[in-house]
């Protein structure tokens, strides 16, 4: 694997998929992130970031800068976020990364090296979000299959209207959420009991398809800087899209 990269591009994009921010933990959440590897895959002249845990999986797609493209090889890698990002910080401008028997960074006039993870600890995980993408960015499908679940609700939204409902759900410190679409409302909610609840209303841009409801835990709105589709069903996987990036969360289910 070979790329050409502004290095701030680079550690921005790999720190993405960490998915930094608060977890659900028992009654309150704590700050946490998705895990510490990182998938990078190189083909086409795209690069792709994965990484994953066992309720959630992440994605985003980049591509290269047309002028490096004679210089790109196709390969994969799995890296260790942390280390890659702060070893990423020391360069500035442009640089070459090269992934072989370890990570190899250099500029015009430094260089790093970097062991590789043998192995992401969800690889299967990843490998059934990566197939799954396909299906989602195909334009003649509108509600997507995941496994056994057809989504039955598909919610167009800004990412800034999502930020802003979900910090106002943050109040309540649980990291858990609730998306309710009813007669034509979209409403994001974060409750701890009866008396000790946050609700608040999203407008979407476009709608369509049945009522849905769904609860899930976790970061999740940092991830996106544009717009987002969000599919939905009753007590189903929760999805989200944008025009590079994917994200797919495992419902909460309250056994209690």
């Amino acid at each position: 694997m070979k790329i050409i990269i502004e290095a701030k591009e680079l550690s921005e994009l790999v720190e993405s998929v960490a998915l930094k921010g608060r977890y659900f933990d028992g009654g309150e959440s704590k700050n946490g992130m998705l895990s510490a590897h990182a998938y990078l895959v190189v083909s086409e002249n795209r690069l792709q970031i994965w990484n994953a845990d066992n309720t959630t999986i992440c994605g985003l797609n980049h591509d290269l800068a047309e002028a490096t493209h004679v210089s790109v090889e196709n390969g994969s890698a799995v890296v260790d976020i942390k280390k890659t990002v702060k070893y990423l910080k020391g360069f500035t401008g442009v640089v070459t990364v090269e992934a072989n028997d370890f990570l190899f960074v250099s500029s015009e006039s430094s260089n790093a090296t970097l062991p590789l993870v043998v192995e992401h600890s969800h690889q299967p995980m990843i490998d059934m979000l990566v197939e799954f993408e396909k299906t989602v960015r195909d334009v003649n499908v509108t509600f997507p299959t995941f496994r056994r679940t057809t989504f039955e609700t598909k919610l167009h939204v800004s990412s800034h209207a999502l930020s802003e409902a979900t910090k106002g759900c943050d109040v309540i410190n649980t990291a858990r959420y609730k998306f309710d679409y009813n007669d034509n409302t979209f409403t994001m909610s974060s409750i701890k009991t009866d008396l000790d609840k946050y609700e608040t209303t999203i407008q979407p841009m476009t709608r369509d398809g049945e009522s849905s409801t769904v609860e899930f835990t976790g970061f999740f709105h940092g991830f996106f800087k544009t717009v987002v589709n969000i599919y939905l069903k009753d007590d189903s996987p929760i999805l989200f899209v944008s025009p590079t990036r994917i994200l797919l969360k495992a419902p909460y289910m309250d056994r209690s």
